[in-house]
Order: structure tokens, then sequence, then C-alpha cells
């Protein structure tokens, strides 16, 4: 069967010629170079404009959050820097890097092949509390998942597992991506956390001075 022409992909990719085609013009005119650059870009100039696209190249692909490889699965960039959770705010800690593939299965989610589990601390169970300086610490050996996934899985919730909404008694959970630190300027720190919000998937903060009960897993990776 014959394809039909999407019309709105065309105009799409036309406009984006011409903005393309805007920005070369009126970085060349300030530079007081005309229309002949076009044949040395492709002759004598040609090595150069290989080696300043592939520099150019090397950048973008540095500044990308996410790429999707289907409906179940998508790589997420940790090197790039975690988008700050309110102005003012600092990185604390950081403990991203690298791209991790993160994945949809029956079971669960997978991170680089490692089963995501949602974590308590024994001091979080039964009623009781823990502040968050002390959880801080008793997951700092752990497998803990960055806030750029957090991000990821927000712009592809159906890759969110449905046991992530509410516990075994019906609270909702409010899941830790403790491999960033967050502070203000007062020096207060704060993670970020996943939650199911009335229809929707939102995030906000834990601050670390408060207490955390078993309302508030910590996303981990299965060692």
């Amino acid at each position: 069967m014959k394809k039909e022409l999407d019309w709105k992909g065309v105009g799409q990719f036309l406009a984006f010629l011409l903005s393309l085609f805007a920005v070369i013009r009126d970085t060349l005119k300030k530079m007081n170079a005309g229309i002949e650059i076009v044949p040395w870009l492709t002759n004598d100039g040609k090595e150069f404009f290989v080696e300043t696209l592939t520099q150019l190249g090397d950048k973008f692909i540095k500044t990308q959050r996410i790429k999707v490889l289907s409906d179940v699965v998508i790589m997420v960039n940790l090197d790039v820097a975690p988008r700050l959770p309110f102005d003012g705010a600092a990185v604390e800690k950081n403990e991203g890097g690298g791209w991790v593939k993160v994945e949809k299965r029956k079971d669960g989610l997978y991170i680089d092949g490692r089963k995501v589990v949602l974590y308590l601390s024994e001091r979080q169970k039964n009623g009781q509390t823990i502040k968050g300086y002390e959880l801080r610490e008793e997951v700092s050996g752990k497998l803990v998942l960055h806030p750029n996934i957090l991000d990821a899985l927000l712009e592809h919730s159906h890759l969110i597992p449905e046991d992530w909404k509410k516990d075994e008694n019906g609270n909702t959970r409010y899941i830790l991506f403790w491999a960033v630190i967050f502070r203000d300027s007062g020096g207060r720190l704060c993670v970020r956390s996943l939650h199911w919000d009335g229809g929707k998937w939102d995030w906000i903060c834990g601050w670390l001075s408060h207490g955390f009960s078993s309302g508030g897993p910590a996303a981990v990776c299965a060692s």
C-alpha cells in the first residue's frame, strides 16, 4: 500500500531548513562572508567543515537526556545536569554517570538489566520514621536511582510499574531517587521523589530534616 504523504512532517522539515538557513546566513553576514563560502566548504575547507560538524554532533549528543529504543525501552543520560527542583537550588551530591537502559518487563522496571526494587529501612517499617539524614547514610552503599531517570519516567509514564502507585495498605508511595541530593540557599538538603497524584504521575521534594516513614521507599537496583 502506498504511504500517504505526511504534510505535517514535510512542513516541520521545511521550517527547520529555513531556521538553519537564517542562522547560517546571519552568522556569515556578521563575518562579511558571502555565498562564495559554499564551494569552499566542499573543497579546500571540507576537512575543517567535517571537524566542526563532528564537534557540534558530540556536543549535541551530550545534551540529550533520552533516546527511545522501543515502546518499552529507553536510554537515559545521567551525565546531563539534573533538573533543579526549585529556583536557587544547587546540587549537593551527584552520583550520576553515563547512559543507562531503562526497560519495562512483565515483572517490573529494569535498569541495565537489574530489577528496580523499592527499599525500606527497618526503621521505616511498622509505623516508625527515620530522619532523612540517617536514611541517606543507610542507602549510600546501594545502587540508588538518579533523578534523570525520574524525569524520563515522567515523560514516558507507561514504563512505571502499576504497583508503584500505592503500597499494600493503599497508601501513596513517594519513591525517592537518592543519587542526587539538592540544597537550598540556607543549606537545607532535599531529595526528589516520584508519586501518583490523583490520575497522573508527579514529583515532589523530601527534606532530609524531616522524618521518612514507610511511604518513602528508595528506588534501588537489586544487587
